[in-house]
This record gives structure tokens, sequence and C-alpha cells, in this order.
């Protein structure tokens, strides 16, 4: 997204210099507040009750302010501000045919006009139908970006009507540099923080700033473990009711950890040097990760990544995890 917006500043820039935008005159600085006339943006959002007019438009203060703030933002950073409780953000198809009219307008200021699309991957199937025939005819002088997070997930409508650029992940030591100028945890953490994200910014800072929940998530993850191994019944609905209580994207989040966690027993039961664990992880890794082996991985792996398509559909969360814990279980048992 950071990206984005300076490219799209950079072909705004009245007075470019070379490889970048000015960063002084009076289209740079709209663009970097957010405000210019020609930069339109459209976000997955939702409202605590049914509307058919979800758009982007009242949620856009909050966007800025956001954006400002820190170029490196994900969705749960979104969610903290808009406040939806356990709804998922989408992208509508009433604000899809909004953005239609919007971009169908003359640049006011620029040359260009310009609509970024962030996380198309939330657009509803209808949004996206309405919006094929802009995107692959796009109205004169409109750049039209989509921000995307996985690409895999966008509809291939959408994906076979646009350039792909892939964006390369920063080197851990990129990343600590990021988090050191963008918080005030000490190198050491900072480091630490980058060799577990991989380069995810994002997901570094998260983990900087919310040890606590972290260390929430590894416990989970240790017990439901262990009680899918012991084939625990009551330890079991015990823990899928500490998983339903969560907001679906937390959910979504707790089953992308968990593959983490499988990708790390993979590691430190093959190539240890790669891991990339804190201490407390990795003090439990090293008795657990004997349980899991070459004919395991795959398995296991794929039921969590099938439970949390699911989520993101919309099934009931205590029938799916309860489910989910039950054939690993399966996988287990079979294998004493």
């Amino acid at each position: 997204m950071a990206l984005a917006v300076a490219y799209a500043q950079f072909i705004s820039c009245t007075d470019k210099e070379e490889h970048d935008s000015c960063g002084k005159c009076n289209s740079c600085l709209k663009m970097e507040k957010l405000i210019h006339p020609d930069l339109h943006f459209s976000l997955p959002v939702n409202w605590e009750k049914p509307t058919t007019d979800l758009n982007t438009r009242p949620f856009l203060p909050q966007w800025r302010k956001l954006f400002t703030g820190n170029f490196y933002l994900g969705l749960e950073d979104w969610l903290g501000v808009i406040d939806i409780g356990n709804k998922q953000p989408f992208i509508s198809n009433y604000e899809a045919r909004e953005q239609i009219k919007t971009i169908g307008f003359k640049a006011f200021e620029s040359e260009y006009k310009f609509l970024i699309i962030w996380l198309p991957e939330k657009m509803r199937v209808e949004g996206a139908n309405s919006f094929l025939k802009t995107l692959e005819e796009p109205p004169d002088k409109t750049l039209i970006i989509l921000v995307t997070q996985d690409y895999d997930n966008l509809l291939k409508t959408i994906l076979s009507r646009t350039q792909l650029i892939k964006i390369p992940a920063y080197s851990a030591a990129e990343t600590a540099s990021v988090l050191q100028g963008q918080t005030e945890y000490s190198a050491e953490k900072c480091r630490l923080s980058a060799e577990i994200g991989e380069g995810n910014i994002v997901q570094a800072r998260w983990l900087l700033e919310n040890g606590e929940e972290a260390d929430a998530q590894l416990e989970l993850f240790r017990g439901w473990m262990l009680h899918c191994y012991g084939f625990n019944i009551g330890e079991l609905l015990k823990t899928t009711e500490l998983f339903a209580k969560e907001s679906r994207e937390w959910q979504k989040g707790f089953f992308a950890y968990a593959l983490y966690m499988i990708r790390q027993t993979m590691l430190m039961n093959h190539r240890a040097e790669l891991n990339r664990l804190t201490e407390s992880e990795g003090n439990f890794l090293s008795k657990f990760s004997k349980f899991f082996h070459p004919g395991n991985y795959g398995t296991i792996s794929g039921y969590i990544n099938d439970a949390s398509i699911h989520i993101e559909r919309n099934a009931h969360s205590k029938i799916l995890f309860f489910d989910l814990s039950l054939l690993i279980s399966d996988v287990f048992r079979k294998e004493k």
C-alpha cells in the first residue's frame, strides 16, 4: 500500500526528481495526507447493522488517520479502528458501483485519476462482476491499483484483467531497521521479531506490540496439540469454547499461527539452524516436534488450511474447530 500511494504521488508530482516525487509541491503534500481530490480508495468495511449502501466513504477519516500514522498496516490494524465486532469486512457491490461513477468524472487537479483497492480478495462476487468492465477498459487517464495480500484468492476474472507485480519481502535486517524506526523497542527485540516475521513487517510489529497475545496463542496451540494427541475430548471441548469466543479474523490468525508452528517443527526436525522461534515456542517444540514427521505434516497442515478457508466463508466456528480437532486426533491415534 505504501508503494501504491508513493506511485500515485510520483505520477501526480508537478516537480518530479529523477527517481522520486519532490515531496514539496501542492500535489505531493495532498497525496501524503491522502486528501488529493484525484486519489480514491476502496476498502473492506462493514456495519454493525445490515445495510444496502455499504461503502468506503464514511470510513475515510479513520483510514487517513491510520495510514498516515503507519504505512505498514494489516487487516487487524484496520479492524481495530473500525470496530465491527465479529462481522467480516468486505467490498460490496454498492461500493463497486459508486467507485465506477467516481472515476468516470474528469480529474480535478492531476493529469491522472487513481483508484487504489486495498485487499481486493475481500470483494464479493457480485461487486467484482460489476467492476469487470471498468477494470478491463478504465476511463481515460485513470490508473486502478489493486493491493493484495493473497492474489491466489482473487477471482480469476479479476486476476486475468490485471498486470501482476510481486513485491519482494524485506530481509530480516531491513525489517528490524524499519521496526527500530517505528517503535521504541530494543534492537535485539526488533531483530528477533523480524526473524520470526520472515520479512513481514506487519506480523513482526504485531509480535513486538502484542507479546501477551502472542503468548496466549502459543498456550492455546500448545494445549490444543496436547489434547489432540491425548484424544482428550473434554479438554478439546473447552479449547473449542475458547476458540469460538474470538473474532473470525483472530481465528484465521490463529490458524495461520498453527501452520507457522507446524512449519517450524519441520525445520526443527530437519534443519534446526533455520528455526525462527521465541524462547517459549522453542521450549515447547523441542519436546513436541517428535510427534510430527513427513508422514503427517501435509495431512495436518491440509486440515488446518481447509478450516481457515471455511472460517473465511462463515462456517460455524464451534463445529468447525471441534471437527478439525477430531481429524487431527485421528491422525495421531492411527500412528499410535
